[in-house]
């Protein structure tokens, strides 16, 4: 999976920087002529109201879009990206562009409302707070992976299993384990559409009832498995089990 971005068209415009060959878009607009049923949640035809260009080529987009709650006036669609186009790559700098053909603007008018976005090639990181952490001392596990942002307008999260944690004396769990002490549950994007993800952790003195060695090297461990083109990516971070 890849980051999803939010974009909204004749009220305002709104999009990330971070496009994915292979990933999804998910597009916003609002337009209250759309918004027929007050009492119901409309599903409008993309016939003849979008236009979808890849470097200036046409590409599929939904049949329909769907308002996002009753009398909401808002409605949300999603676009596949391709891997490919005219015969080759999809590559960094490779602009989506999102017209919308508004039928009817305030003042009764007919207007296009256009969006771009560049292809940007998605990257990840894994990192510590600190290098050398006490046992007993709070620090942060941060994570900056845009394939995790699924809603650009909303701040998402990334599970604690999904982070390995290896140490001495056969030690080997998932910062899931209780003994860690998490603050919040998962990682948790930041803010909306910042594609960094963070949670603050204890150190702890044992795990599963056995002791962390004082002096000894732990490894962090976090696979991804929603890369856009379906393959697995796996990030390692050492810290060191210290005094002071």
């Amino acid at each position: 999976m890849i980051p999803l971005i939010g974009i909204f068209l004749a009220v305002t415009l709104q999009a990330s920087t971070v496009l994915v060959p292979g990933g999804t878009v998910t597009f916003y607009v609002h337009d209250d002529d759309l918004n027929t049923s007050h009492r119901g949640i409309d599903e409008v035809s993309t016939s003849g109201l979008f236009e979808f260009k890849l470097a200036g080529t046409t590409i599929s987009g939904p049949s329909t879009i769907y308002e996002t709650g009753v009398d909401s006036g808002v409605f949300v669609g999603k676009i596949s990206i391709p891997n490919t186009i005219n015969g080759r790559t999809v590559t960094q700098g490779d602009v989506l562009v999102i017209t919308y053909n508004d039928e009817s603007d305030a003042s009764g008018n007919s207007q296009s409302v256009s969006k771009s976005v560049a292809a940007k090639k998605s990257t990840t990181a894994l990192e510590t707070s600190a290098k050398n952490i006490r046992i007993g001392q709070t620090f942060q596990v941060r994570i900056y992976d845009p394939d995790f942002n699924f809603d650009s307008r909303t701040a998402d999260n990334i599970s604690l299993s999904l982070i390995e944690f290896k140490g001495s004396n056969g030690i080997k769990t998932t910062l899931a384990n209780s003994a860690f002490d998490a603050k919040t549950a998962s990682l948790r994007e930041t803010g909306e559409n910042t594609n960094q993800f963070v949670v603050s952790l204890k150190m702890p003195k044992e795990i599963d009832g056995k002791r962390v060695k004082i002096g000894s090297t732990a490894q962090l461990k976090f696979t991804d498995t929603t890369s856009p083109s379906g393959t697995t990516e796996t990030l390692k971070t050492n810290i060191k089990i210290g005094i002071k």
